[in-house]
């Protein structure tokens, strides 16, 4: 019997299947489209045709790893459960206060972002703990009566705990949490020591009240789709995507959903990291560009970059995730004008339903995907691998009609202004997450992935400075690429704020020892064996004065002063790179340690082929538009399976493949790598 992996990644518009042969390596793909209102349902369709496809028995299936936007959806939708929150008495409108700083400095009636739950839902508890631990007040049960009652009579579906310095001392939380298993059996409880023990009390009671809200559509989305996926799949153990770039059991995803929060885009920055590594390191920008959004994600010299709080629909969320900028630019995205008749494309999104105007499942507004089409870099009767068909005349008058008769400009040019501002759009993103970020883009490589990245990134790495553009063998389910190469992943922290020239090493090697204990367990609930245990060690560290840390990674061994010495030098470097100064001769402070525990799955690595050297042969000509040469060019078009090793040949030319569309423009021009993948020289200066 041989042993298959899945990984599935459910998008806006298609759900992705990678079915992975760990004994030989090989990988099959297919595409399905997503269904909105039924996600399990898109699941099963694409493991019923990834199976099909690759001619695999069920029993033959080991793991299934699962990216999902459940959360992301119910929060950007404003869709969660209804959720409670006990917290000290006295802090009652943290959530409203929050901080003070402002999206747009200049704008002085801006709203600030409704609370995840409302005034009438928040219960003040008498209790208090010092930020060194020590308990003066203790949460005592009878106090907490009224408030028990009135959670349960108001219908709440969780309930969120979150206290005063609970990540020094989670003592008054762990008995105000016991007190609410046993009285509201059927409510979801999420106590802030579990989720996040660290300082801040905003940030942290923003992670913890939106952990809790997403427990009951968490649990009731595994309910469904658990038993489905072990019906088809009985001997197959079930993962789901983080947003660290790991992967979680179901009992772990159930308690701490919040992890999975940008679970989707998380897989596509895993498989670039894979490619990285597999490339000796180099820089890589990951270029994700999908039906709805696009996720940009800087990988350096095979390392991801993370970040220890992220945010959602302005809602913190202190977890460490994969640093990814995303935007509302997919292929999706809808074209429209301004009263003054000016051109927009985005953020709004035909998604999966109705779709672009093309697809022929009632959409009327013209999208990225319709202008695509109409300017030659669509075939529409070879359009990705979900069985569909475009509709090239529809889409035509559809931007006729809605964008070029007003400002009274020929379809081309229309079609032509909606590519040029979805790039700029784009252009901007990449700039902010590679340039801004002190990266020079010349040592950069963009990968484009993703369905419609292919399609503009050879534009755009010529606009923003970067020479080369990677388009890797299977670009459009890169992403389940990624989630079927994870490795199980836990992360633990413990904030303890000393001055640096004041450190007692030994205390220091007690908190990351007793964080390592707790990744023990959580290794060991999961099953883990110990020989595919991985526990890394890193810090936040800040100058004195700084109201913010940077995350280094601290050198193996126990803490002494020569690590301290290390981990000191390290953050003076990391803080030049990223903000262009630093300061060796001030005093640092030490913030958190953290503890990330990995259980290594031992998937296979992307490794070099063995690829014959030769020529390439278009299939066929056909006319494509290019702004460079103001108008339609009679364009070579290729099939990607019949790129051979180290052939080079000159744009403009299209290669089409099953799951993407590729296009190279004048002026440039691309090979083969021995890892399959496609390199465009964009001409960039």
């Amino acid at each position: 019997m041989g042993s298959v992996r899945l990984g599935i990644d459910i998008g806006g518009t298609f759900t992705d299947i990678v079915v992975l042969d760990e004994d030989t390596g090989a990988l099959t793909i297919a595409k399905v489209s997503s269904r909105r209102d039924d996600l399990a349902g898109a699941l099963l369709d694409a493991i019923d045709r990834g199976l099909e496809r690759a001619r695999v028995d069920p029993d033959d299936v080991s793991l299934v790893v699962h990216g999902t936007t459940i959360v992301t959806n119910a929060i950007l939708e404003n869709k969660l459960p209804k959720t409670s929150l006990l917290t000290t008495d006295g802090f009652l409108d943290v959530l409203e206060i929050g901080r003070h700083f402002r999206p747009d400095m200049y704008d002085m009636q801006q709203d600030k972002p409704v609370p995840l739950v409302p005034r009438n839902r928040r219960y003040g508890v008498k209790e208090r703990t010092t930020a060194r631990g020590a308990v003066l007040v203790t949460a005592e049960p009878t106090g907490l009566d009224d408030h028990l009652r009135n959670i349960e009579s108001n219908g709440s579906a969780a309930v969120a705990i979150c206290f005063l310095n609970a990540f020094a001392n989670p003592a008054n939380e762990e008995s105000v949490e016991a007190l609410v298993r046993r009285r509201l059996p059927n409510v979801a409880v999420s106590p802030s020591y579990k989720v996040c023990r660290e300082i801040r009390e905003y940030e942290r009671m923003s992670t913890v009240v939106l952990n809790a809200a997403a427990m009951p559509l968490v649990e009731d989305y595994l309910g469904q789709i658990a038993p489905r996926v072990r019906q088809r799949l009985p001997r197959a153990g079930i993962l789901l995507m983080q947003s660290s770039g790991g992967s979680l059991t179901i009992d772990a995803a159930r308690a701490y959903p919040a992890r999975m929060i940008t679970s989707g885009p998380a897989g596509g920055a895993l498989a670039v990291q894979r490619l990285g590594e597999a490339t000796e390191g180099k820089t890589f920008l990951g270029f994700d560009m999908g039906g709805t959004s696009t996720d940009i994600c800087l990988i350096d010299e095979g390392n991801l970059q993370m970040t220890m709080e992220g945010s959602i629909c302005e809602h913190p969320v202190l977890l460490p995730m994969i640093e990814i900028n995303t935007i509302g630019a997919g292929a999706g995205s809808i074209a429209w004008l301004d009263e003054a008749k000016g051109l927009h494309v985005g953020p709004q999104s035909a998604g999966a339903e109705p779709g672009p105007v093309a697809y022929g499942k009632g959409g009327t507004e013209p999208t990225v995907t319709d202008a695509n089409l109409v300017l030659g870099r669509l075939d529409p009767d070879r359009f990705a691998d979900a069985g569909l068909s475009l509709d090239l005349d529809a889409a035509r008058r559809a931007i006729e009609a809605r964008i070029a008769g007003p400002p009274d400009m020929s379809f081309e040019e229309a079609a032509a202004g909606i590519l040029r501002i979805a790039n700029a759009n784009m252009e901007r993103a990449i700039r902010v997450s590679s340039a801004e970020k002190g990266y020079d883009p010349r040592d950069i490589s963009l990968v484009a992935f993703g369905g419609a990245g292919p399609m503009h990134a050879a534009a755009l790495g010529r606009e923003t400075g970067i020479g080369t553009v990677v388009v890797p063998e299977h670009p459009g389910v890169f992403s389940a690429v990624g989630l079927v190469m994870s490795d199980i992943r836990h992360d633990f922290v413990q904030t303890r704020v000393v001055r640096v020239s004041a450190i007692a090493s030994d205390e220091i090697e007690s908190v990351f020892q007793d964080l390592e204990k707790q990744a023990a367990t959580a290794l060991d609930a999961d099953a883990v064996p110990d020989d595919r245990r991985v526990v890394r060690r890193s810090a936040d560290l800040r100058y004195i004065g700084q109201a913010f840390e940077v995350n280094i990674g601290v050198p193996d061994g126990p803490i002494n002063d020569a690590a301290i010495a290390r981990t000191l030098d390290r953050y003076h470097d990391r803080h030049l790179q990223q903000f262009a100064h630093n300061d060796p001769g001030r005093d640092v402070e030490f913030v958190s340690c953290r503890v990330a525990a990995m259980g290594m799955m031992n998937a296979p690595p992307m490794t070099a082929g063995t690829r014959t050297v030769g020529g390439a042969t278009g299939t066929e000509i056909r006319p494509v538009y290019f702004d460079e040469s103001k108008g339609f060019v009679e364009t070579p078009i290729f099939e990607r399976s019949g790129m051979s090793l180290g052939h080079r040949i000159d744009g403009p030319a299209i290669i089409e493949q099953a799951d993407s569309t590729i296009v190279i423009h004048p002026g440039q021009s691309f090979e083969t790598d021995g890892f399959g993948s496609l390199l465009i020289s964009t001409g960039a200066v």
